[in-house]
């Protein structure tokens, strides 16, 4: 199997009614590929200068290990690709590190705003925002009983 590589190996026996059947069970490990310097540049078809200085710009992650033992991944030669295909539709690569930075930044969720629900009638209500409520109550208790009365009298 192509990148995998047997780490472990187990035998053992099983009964099986009258009969004992032995059971082998392996287990694999898919090992990522390991780049040199000089593999991406074969692969990509940048230059070891060019690669260097995406490094140090930010658009490619620095390579685990250093000097001569540095090696790269397959996330490497993935993004390489993908700003090659970018430079390829003519994106500058001004552009295409600003679009790097954004599919790095995390995904933030959305802030919660928390509202407070005041009954005034059947199928009427008021929904005011915590920090408007916190800040007004006396207003919005005036609000709600105008409310109230001329629902009331209507």
């Amino acid at each position: 199997m192509a990148g995998y590589n047997v780490k472990q190996k187990k035998t053992g026996a099983l009964k099986m009614g009258l009969d004992i059947v032995t059971v082998n069970c392996y287990i694999f490990v898919m090992e990522e590929k390991k780049y040199t310097i000089q593999d991406l540049c074969d692969l990509s078809g940048y230059t070891r200068r060019t690669i260097r200085y995406y490094v140090q710009e930010g658009l490619l992650e620095p390579p685990a290990g250093r000097g001569r033992g540095g090696f790269y991944y397959d996330s490497h030669l993935k993004r390489l690709l993908q700003i090659k295909a970018l430079q390829d539709k003519g994106l500058k690569l001004a552009a295409i590190q600003e679009l790097v930075k954004e599919r790095e930044k995390p995904e933030l969720q959305p802030s919660r705003e928390l509202w407070v629900k005041y009954l005034i009638d059947r199928g009427i209500e008021i929904h005011i925002t915590r920090e408007l409520e916190e800040k007004e109550r006396k207003k919005i208790a005036e609000i709600i009983r105008v409310a109230r009365s001329i629902i009331e009298s209507g």
